[in-house]
């Protein structure tokens, strides 16, 4: 055997060599790559079941959070409705109030203005009757003028 057959022998044995190394490290990267996505595989399930326990949380929270607003809703709108309720009945005080002072207010003016009708009536009777008066006093003064321009025509 000579030098060129032992290099070819060497040659085949290195090829047989590399050949297993390379299956050996096929299966090797094989083996770590299942490894790798059973890991990631299991991560994820995990971090699947940790978003779900953390979006089951959320949702109770998040009702809770409806539950006790809808609660304070509910409180201050009966709270706002009994208010409007009381307000109304004082307006309606206040207008009845309103109403009747005005009304009030009216009949006393009308009262007033026929205590002043009635005296103005009055007042016009009583200067009527001071006209009158007064005309007779100045027919009795020009009677009386004459009685006495006849009794010093006479002297």
């Amino acid at each position: 055997m000579g030098n060129e057959e032992k290099i070819l022998e060497m040659l085949i044995d290195l090829t047989k060599a590399i050949d297993n190394t390379r299956t050996e490290l096929k299966a090797e990267i094989q083996g770590v790559r299942t490894e790798l996505k059973e890991e990631i595989q299991g991560v994820r399930t995990e971090l699947k079941e940790e978003i779900q326990g953390v979006r089951t949380e959320l949702k109770e929270e998040i009702q809770g959070v409806r539950t006790e607003l809808k609660a304070e809703i509910q409180g201050v709108r009966t709270e706002l409705e009994t208010e409007i309720r009381e307000n109304r009945k004082e307006i309606i005080k206040i207008e009845n109030k309103i109403e009747s002072e005005i009304s009030d207010k009216i009949c006393g003016l009308y009262d007033s203005r026929e205590v002043t009708n009635d005296k103005l009536d009055k007042i016009s009777n009583d200067i009527g009757d001071i006209k009158e008066t007064i005309s007779n006093v100045e027919l009795i003064t020009a009677s009386n003028w004459r009685d006495l321009t006849k009794l010093k025509s006479i002297k």
